[in-house]
């Protein structure tokens, strides 16, 4: 794991437990499109755990209503550098 749970409760600023099932769901889906974005295996460079953290963030607020293209879009710009060219 790229992002562990305190560390995203942290930086959600929640301190309480009630929300710690989905929060967990929320870190592996945003390993899981950051990887899908990278390409490859998501490492645990800072900027994957920026981008982690970002999705875990953007989910957490939106979960009625995320807007995956908007969130997908955001993560290939926070990624780019890291991103592998497949031609």
């Amino acid at each position: 794991m790229i992002v562990t749970l305190n560390e995203a409760k942290k930086y959600l600023r929640v301190d309480h437990d009630d929300d710690d099932t989905i929060i967990r769901k929320f870190i592996r889906a945003a390993e899981t499109l950051c990887e899908g974005t990278l390409r490859k295996p998501a490492e645990p460079l800072p900027i994957n755990k920026v981008a982690s953290l970002f999705a875990v963030a953007y989910l957490y607020e939106h979960r009625e209503s995320a807007d995956m293209d908007e969130l997908t879009r955001m993560l290939r710009y926070i990624l780019a550098t890291e991103r592998e060219v497949v031609f």
